[in-house]
């Protein structure tokens, strides 16, 4: 029974590779010196069996030695870090996200101050002066106990959880 392969998975990785190459899954093995039932277990992510970096790294060479374009199993491993470092790091994420809208209230609130204390400045332009200081209070508020609600992780809890 075929199974279906995630695009950009390790799995999908070695079949284009297999594809590729003369040869198939059992030129692939001969490559990086392991049987060909190894090989193809590499690609099942229900199999405990992973792939060594130098064998990852003989095979898209050889896909491009091939004249395969790009790199299958990096290409794999790329998306697959980039999809655990943005779940890893999601409130990260929305803070940066925060910290944009803090900039533009606090600057919004600063320059409403400045034209409120200049000569001949208006109770309008107080008033609004006033609105943009409590719409940045705000969102200082809400950064603030973003902040505290951040877990606090070593670099090596980070790179663990990877």
């Amino acid at each position: 029974m075929t199974k279906r392969r995630a695009p950009l998975s390790v799995d999908a990785a070695l079949a284009r590779i297999a594809g590729h190459i003369p040869g198939g899954f059992a030129e692939m093995a001969r490559i990086v010196d392991r049987n060909e039932r190894l090989v193809r277990k590499w690609g099942d992510p229900e199999c405990r069996e992973r792939m060594p970096i130098e064998d990852a790294i003989a095979l898209d060479l050889a896909y491009r030695a091939a004249g395969g374009d790009g790199a299958p199993i990096f290409e794999a491993y790329a998306a697959k870090l980039n999809h655990a470092g943005t779940d890893f790091f999601a409130d990260q994420i929305a803070l940066s996200r925060y910290a944009v809208t803090l900039i533009k209230e606090c600057s919004e609130a600063e320059a409403a101050v400045v034209l409120a204390a200049q000569p001949g400045a208006t109770a309008r332009d107080r008033a609004e002066a006033t609105r943009e200081i409590e719409e940045a209070i705000a969102v200082l508020n809400r950064t603030r106990l973003m902040l505290g609600a951040l877990p606090v992780r070593s670099m090596t809890e980070q790179a663990v959880a990877s």
